[in-house]
């Protein structure tokens, strides 16, 4: 993939006249709500985007997405790389009426000025890919000692500090025998 910058912007009447093709890369420090999602702001979002019109005439945006984000696992909180890779396709409409009727092949754009911030769309798709939820593929817990696991382990239920606790619903125990 080519090395060059996406635009910010482009004029969103020319783009699909002219049925233009973007390549490049997005830095991810670009993407504020994208990197308040991940660990680690650093590397670019590799982009393909072809702008056409279909056979309604409705404005297309096709493209593919492909970057390698630092997130924190869920189980142990460390960071970790995710590979993260989208294809999309959109209609630009100008409002969310005009959304009504569209393919169920489409996901609406809404964009209300000639002014089409590509940035934005790209933004969008990275978060709709995130996944829900992160983690190592390898137990990373084993790494992590708890003295609670430990004792699991020997079978016994004991605190942290090596004394048997009290169970707290004993005291239910009583009051079921006075029936």
């Amino acid at each position: 993939m080519e090395d060059t910058l996406i635009p910010d912007y482009v004029d969103a009447r020319k783009i699909f006249a002219q049925q233009a093709l973007i390549k490049g890369i997005i830095p991810v420090s670009r993407l504020s709500r994208f990197c308040e999602l991940v660990a680690a702001t650093q590397g670019d979002v590799q982009v393909t985007m072809k702008f056409d019109l279909d056979e309604s005439n409705r404005r297309i945006i096709e493209g593919e997405l492909d970057t390698q984000a630092q997130v924190l696992c869920q189980r142990c909180l460390e960071p970790m790389e995710i590979t993260l890779h989208d294809e999309f396709r959109l209609a630009v409409v100008s409002s969310e009426s005009k959304s009504e009727g569209l393919p169920k092949s489409l996901d609406p754009w809404i964009c209300e000025d000639i002014k089409l911030v590509v940035a934005e769309v790209i933004e969008e798709q990275l978060i709709l890919c995130m996944p829900i939820v992160s983690y190592h593929d390898h137990d990373c817990i084993e790494k992590l000692s708890f003295e609670a696991t430990e004792a699991k382990e020997n079978g016994t239920a004991k605190a942290a500090n090596g004394a048997n606790k009290p169970n707290p619903f004993d005291i239910l125990k009583t009051l079921k025998d006075k029936d």
